[in-house]
């Protein structure tokens, strides 16, 4: 989930996350309307990588036609437990490369919900034995991998040398992690990569220093990623796609001698039918419900295969013939 936080209004070095940014009041009610679900189905694929469930789009859907701050809805959304859970297991994963277990993700979802931050549940997985013994139980091995895993980089013996050093001296792994953890230099990337995973693009300097301070003040990531999400820049572009209704698998049928293969296109189109983008890259293709790397499918035997196109819930399908070749 992540690339990869009180529902009040954050004005930090200069960006401002409105309390209420409502669409303009010539919009008809059906505009809104349309408006708002557009609004509300983007945050659950970006958010979640699925579609709102029925009682999900309703409820925030009236709320918001209601008069509800964005803000107050995107908290909501970004404090749920199944928003929580993904982070949770982003952190077994990145830390411990493994899926969570039931017992732990319940204990990690408790902790969260009495106050633990992202950086302080980090911690906990780069501090434990199981992330110990797997950077080969020494001192130097842990801070390394520390460097790898939290940093993306290589530690200079300098680096190493001061770290062994606070530990030396009686800090604890909990306390190193942390330090790693609220550094400017990770926090930097972390926001970053909100920025991009949300909004497409980076954040200017004076931007990065407001929220990476946010953060190391104690601002919770979820209302950081809420912010974004209630933002006039994010309403903005979520509101201007065009409504997906369904995707198309091109081409729908074709032959080829066995051996050989066929690239596929899979274009997203509105809900007149009208092809608005191509989708190809981010759909999955399969041909009999194996992949097709880079969408191009190679039937393994004579006869009609199915393809099938997979993007943000919606299926497009198609038919492959391979046929023998002629002797």
């Amino acid at each position: 989930m992540r690339p990869l936080r009180a529902v009040v209004a954050l004005v930090l070095s200069g960006l401002v996350v409105p309390l209420v940014a409502q669409p303009a009041a010539a919009d008809t009610w059906l505009e809104t309307h349309n408006r708002v679900d557009q609004y509300v189905d983007a945050v659950y694929w970006d958010l979640f990588d699925r579609g709102p469930d029925p009682e999900g789009r309703t409820t925030w859907t009236s709320r918001l036609l209601a008069g509800t701050p964005r803000v107050a809805v995107a908290n909501a959304i970004t404090s749920s437990e199944e928003f929580r859970s993904g982070l949770i297991s982003d952190a077994y994963d990145a830390y411990l490369g493994r899926a969570p277990e039931t017992a732990g993700l319940q204990f990690w979802l408790r902790q969260m919900a009495s106050g633990m931050t992202i950086e302080q549940l980090d911690a906990g997985f780069i501090s434990s034995d199981e992330y110990w013994y797997g950077a080969g139980a020494t001192r130097a091995g842990w801070v390394r991998a520390l460097y790898a895993d939290v940093l993306g980089r290589d530690a200079g013996d300098a680096e190493v040398a001061f770290w062994l050093d606070q530990l030396g001296r009686g800090a604890t792994r909990t306390q190193v992690a942390m330090g790693f953890l609220l550094s400017t230099e990770y926090l930097t990337t972390v926001v970053e990569g909100y920025y991009w995973w949300l909004l497409g693009r980076g954040l200017d300097p004076t931007g990065r220093a407001g929220w990476v301070s946010a953060i190391q003040h104690g601002a919770r990531d979820e209302q950081i990623i809420g912010g974004i999400i209630a933002s006039d820049e994010y309403w903005a572009t979520a509101t201007a796609r065009p409504f997906l209704s369904n995707i198309a698998l091109s081409p729908v049928v074709g032959d080829v001698l066995l051996g050989g293969g066929q690239y596929y296109v899979v274009t997203a189109n509105d809900r007149f039918g009208t092809p608005f983008e191509d989708v190809t890259d981010a759909a999955v293709v399969t041909i009999d419900g194996q992949p097709c790397p880079a969408s191009y499918c190679v039937p393994t035997s004579v006869g009609t295969h199915r393809i099938e196109a997979r993007y943000r819930g919606f299926l497009g399908t198609a038919t492959l013939t391979a046929v023998a070749p002629q002797p």
